[in-house]
């Protein structure tokens, strides 16, 4: 077995811990995957709806919406696509940005038992969130295809750029979720803080209507940097062209320093977080 010494000392090499991750990544792989369908099973196993529960959040979102919109309650302004799909693809973005910022801290919350047990590299943590992730993600945009289907909207070649657009927005907000993983663990306010603080900006951002075309929502919108991953990651899915690639140019490059640096900050601080829990 591979011997490893640990020793007290206050210099880090930027570029070993960042090797060393990209090491933990690619070595505990396997272990993640296993872990993940340990996980999958376990959580639909007693479950008469099995994956149902998987889309009761978006359902019952984008349904409250659909209702009150067809019952004439509110008024909104008309959109390119189908109102129902406009909504339901919308929350179900909006809910990939909430899974992406709390995957890290619930899963690492979920497995101290292990952690604090056994000897492992803690990057099999987040790949093993990533995958439980990609699996809801699978179901959730089954179901948009089906309504794309029935409401007969059919792809452009804008489909060609959803997929590493989705990608971009999975790793930017999975990185900001590592980066506060460490406070996430240690002080269980910050998990129960980041989906109220969505559920507000959810109604500063075109998840459920319209962008307007003047006054003060449109200006809070426009300064709203989630605007334009709604907005585009729906247009590229629904067949409309993609609108803001100055902002998805500057997203990739802010994406890729972020990863880099939650990857060193995950490194460094998972073992004082080990410790501290073990304590």
């Amino acid at each position: 077995m591979e011997t490893r010494v640990y020793s007290n000392s206050n210099k880090y090499s930027i570029k070993d811990i960042l090797w060393s991750s990209i090491k933990g990544y690619k070595s505990s792989f396997y272990l993640a995957k296993q872990l993940a369908k340990r996980d999958v099973k376990a959580q639909y196993r007693q479950s008469v709806l099995g994956v149902f529960w998987a889309l009761v959040p978006v359902l019952m979102s984008a349904f409250v919406w659909i209702l009150l919109q067809m019952s004439g309650a509110i008024q909104l302004s008309a959109t390119a696509i189908p109102y129902p799909l406009f909504v339901l693809v919308g929350t179900t973005v909006w809910s990939i940005f909430g899974e992406c910022l709390t995957m890290s801290i619930t899963t690492v919350n979920a497995n101290i038992g292990i952690i604090t047990k056994i000897n492992f590299e803690k990057e099999a943590l987040i790949t093993l969130g990533f995958l439980k992730l990609m699996f809801n993600l699978l179901i959730k945009f089954a179901l948009i295809v089906v309504f794309m289907l029935y409401f007969q909207v059919v792809p452009t070649t804008s489909l060609l750029f959803f997929l590493p657009l989705l990608l971009i927005t999975m790793l930017f907000f999975i990185s900001i979720g590592i980066l506060i993983t460490p406070l996430g663990v240690l002080y269980g306010d910050i998990s129960r803080l980041i989906p109220v603080i969505l559920q507000l900006l959810m109604y500063v951002t075109p998840v459920l209507y319209m962008m307007p075309k003047e006054g003060f929502l449109k200006t809070i919108m426009s300064i709203n940097p989630l605007t334009y991953f709604i907005i585009d990651l729906r247009n590229s899915l629904t067949g409309m062209p993609i609108e803001h690639w100055t902002f998805w140019l500057g997203t990739l490059c802010v994406t890729l320093l972020l990863s880099i640096l939650a990857m060193i900050v995950y490194r460094v601080s998972i073992p004082i977080i080990t410790e501290r829990m073990s304590s």
